[in-house]
């Protein structure tokens, strides 16, 4: 019989291969790569100090609920590793524009725009408005929204059915798609085509919900760093629009969910072609930010095979089991 977690036993000499997942060491290595940009980049980046308390905070935070979710007992401290990794990477997530800000501070929104007009001859986002209705920018806006909970209900419904290894699969594979996407946004940093080829002020009355569309969208924007409407948004908003994270691990999580038999396979598949969808209809993504993330996929895929593997060669990490 599998488990995620060794069974608790009483505090003793460990090494972190005893106690960290996949997960834990790729959460270590992104916080890895952001101090050494931090210690490089010293002069040019503001509150440096903090950002690097940050990391250490971070740093001993994951490295505390490995421990305890191995040599405590109780579920709780189990399930605080099993689904921790949310808050972790949103933290991340915010941090990462502080770098690119340094590493590449230019917007490549007029080039995304030309190559999506190259393909299509014309902007997808102008062409998608005549096929617009109130009932599914309800529907899409939701299944937007609940992009950030795929992965999670099938890490959950993997461990409630006992499928420990599947469960931790899903959750580093997942993990480490979020982080190499955060990567990437360095290469081609764009704010989507609701502000570049759009004027986002008529975007409620150009795509109009019913309901929850204008408060699910104030929550996007939100956490892509649009707080104040009366600001320029490009003093503002995030450079994550390239590749599409959504489009990534979506995909990523239906492959994942086929693969192991998740018995919310066929929800993920629905909703989550439906949020692939979205990305575009609701100007978030140039068409090209959605292909490049599909490739991605499985880019992604490959490399956290190859590097988790590697883990295990040098023994730095345990096969999950019940031992």
């Amino acid at each position: 019989m599998k488990n995620g977690h060794m069974k608790s036993q009483p505090f003793m000499r460990f090494t972190l291969r005893d106690i960290l997942l996949g997960a834990d060491w790729y959460f270590l290595g992104m916080i890895a790569i952001y101090t050494i940009i931090l210690i490089i980049f010293h002069k040019q980046i503001p509150n440096v100090g903090m950002f690097f308390m940050q990391n250490v905070f971070l740093t001993l935070t994951i490295i505390s609920i490995a421990t305890l979710g191995k040599y405590r007992s109780g579920n709780l401290f189990i399930n605080i590793h099993r689904y921790y990794h949310l808050p972790i990477i949103y933290v991340i997530f915010m941090q990462v524009f502080v770098y690119i800000s340094v590493l590449n501070p230019h917007d490549y929104d007029q080039i995304l725009a030309g190559w999506d007009r190259a393909l299509f001859g014309m902007n997808p986002t102008e062409y998608i408005q005549q096929f617009t209705f109130p009932a599914l920018t309800e529907f899409l806006q939701i299944a937007y929204v609940l992009f950030y909970f795929h992965a999670f209900a099938q890490s959950i419904e993997l461990n409630l059915r006992g499928l420990y290894e599947e469960a931790e699969s899903v959750t580093r594979t997942i993990v480490f798609g979020f982080l190499l996407s955060y990567v990437m946004y360095v290469f081609m940093p764009a704010i989507g085509p609701r502000f570049s080829v759009h004027d986002y002020a008529s975007i409620s009355t150009d795509l109009p919900g019913l309901w929850l569309t204008d408060a699910l969208r104030t929550i996007i924007d939100t956490g892509d760093g649009f707080r104040d409407k009366t600001l320029d948004p490009s003093l503002q908003m995030h450079r994550n629009c390239m590749p599409s994270g959504h489009t990534m691990m979506t995909l990523m999580n239906m492959i994942l969910s086929f693969r192991y038999r998740s018995k919310l396979r066929w929800v993920f598949l629905i909703m989550g072609i439906s949020l692939i969808i979205a990305t575009v209809y609701l100007r978030y993504h140039y068409v090209v930010d959605v292909l490049a993330g599909i490739i991605l996929v499985f880019a992604a895929l490959g490399l956290e095979s190859w590097i988790y593997s590697f883990l295990q060669s040098r023994n730095l990490i345990k096969k999950v089991s019940m031992d």
